[in-house]
């Protein structure tokens, strides 16, 4: 394989990558593939974080949500994989924007949850119970500026080594 079809590919899997995340950070509500997969993790974080109390338990979903791609671009990059460690970045900002998402709706608890009962929404318990239910505009809306921020950092740790 040529070092030019080698970077053809790269660039053919960063828009592969790039058609699969970046709606799901534009608009985290839509619907995406990898809502699934984030889901997973997100109950798989209550699961892991029950044993440490209630609110370490609540927001053990939406940290494990995140933790998971960022533990994995952060493997890729202790070994040296740029490229692998920008498209795992691109998933981590995804699933950012879905927590911020997720943080936004704690006030109206619109959002379908998978237990069909809007008061097991992890953020409306959080911050409901630190009386603190007007901040979920604000932190939901930073944690969306820091899922856009992995976005650019995901797509340029992709290019990193084709563009240098």
């Amino acid at each position: 394989m040529t070092l030019r079809t080698a970077a053809l590919g790269r660039w053919a899997g960063l828009a592969a990558a790039l058609l699969l995340t970046v709606p799901g950070v534009l608009r985290p509500l839509s619907g995406s593939l990898l809502d699934h997969v984030d889901l997973v993790f997100h109950e798989a974080g209550h699961v892991i974080f029950s044993p440490f109390g209630e609110t370490l338990m609540l927001l053990g979903g939406s940290v494990m949500q995140v933790l998971v791609p960022l533990g994995c671009a952060l493997t890729f990059l202790f070994r040296r994989d740029r490229y692998a460690a920008g498209l795992v970045t691109l998933w981590t900002a995804q699933s950012l924007a879905g927590v911020a998402a997720y943080v936004r709706d704690a006030p109206t608890r619109n959002l379908d949850l998978i237990t069909g009962d809007p008061d097991t929404h992890d953020w409306w318990q959080l911050l409901g119970a630190a009386d603190a239910l007007s901040l979920a505009a604000p932190l939901g809306n930073m944690l969306a500026f820091l899922a856009f921020a992995c976005l650019v950092a995901g797509v340029l740790l992709a290019v990193w080594d084709d563009v240098r």
